[in-house]
């Protein structure tokens, strides 16, 4: 692109434009209200959007939202950016939600909006880390297999690691909390750091959700299952 094309150009959409072009992402504006409705990612302009699809392979998607939020002290603009993950077909039987911990008051919040409950497993480093939220506790106790809890652990760290609220070994209790939604095709990651997500914290993000999938796809053979047991 010519440097006088640039002028006057917002800098994150130079930014998210270079960045596609590294990962060859096209443009995919079709694809916004898609995300709104599936997702119910509510009122905000979802923009850009840029998506990824090769044969054979997940579809990538990533977007940015803005959104404003009125309350008593005034008016709050954000940002948040997300990563969804794509398949052509089911691999996981059941809906829920997990992101990073935070604090009790506001989980109990998460719950109530997600229809669900939070899920306590045997397993304390997972339970200090994420907190998970379904409607269903049997099945999405079945597709939780210690692999992916490993990874699902990994992935919200990372993304809590994006924001400056957060310090080096401690649990936030303060700020918009990372959180994957999981569906029967679908995984999207959204973050809201206080200032707008950095690309190059981006790059990692997608790979550690392509990593989510394919724990998610291979946990019905780590159960000594075949591949399509868990498509509905």
């Amino acid at each position: 692109m010519p440097f006088w094309s640039r002028r006057g150009a917002d800098p994150r959409d130079v930014a998210w434009s270079e960045f596609a072009a590294e990962y060859e992402m096209a443009p995919a504006p079709d694809l916004a209200e898609r995300m709104r409705e599936y997702f119910a990612l509510g009122q905000g302009v979802i923009a850009p959007v840029y998506s990824l699809q090769r044969p054979d392979q997940p579809q990538i998607v990533l977007f940015d939202q803005r959104r404003d939020r009125s309350g008593p002290t005034g008016s709050v603009s954000s940002l948040r950016t997300g990563v969804v993950i794509r398949s052509p077909n089911d691999y996981v039987p059941v809906s829920l939600r997990a992101s990073a911990r935070r604090h009790k008051v506001l989980e109990e919040i998460e719950a109530r909006r997600a229809g669900g409950q939070r899920l306590e497993f045997d397993d304390e480093q997972f339970d200090a880390q994420v907190s998970v939220f379904a409607r269903d506790e049997s099945a999405a106790r079945g597709v939780l297999t210690p692999t992916v809890r490993s990874v699902l652990a990994r992935l919200l760290a990372a993304a809590d690691a994006v924001s400056p609220d957060t310090l080096p070994g401690a649990v936030p209790t303060a700020g918009v909390a990372p959180q994957v939604v999981i569906g029967a095709r679908n995984l999207m990651l959204v973050v809201e750091p206080r200032t707008p997500l950095e690309f190059e914290p981006l790059g990692q993000l997608v790979t550690d959700m392509l990593t989510l999938y394919a724990a998610f796809t291979a946990a019905p053979l780590q159960a000594g299952g075949e591949p399509g047991d868990r498509i509905a």
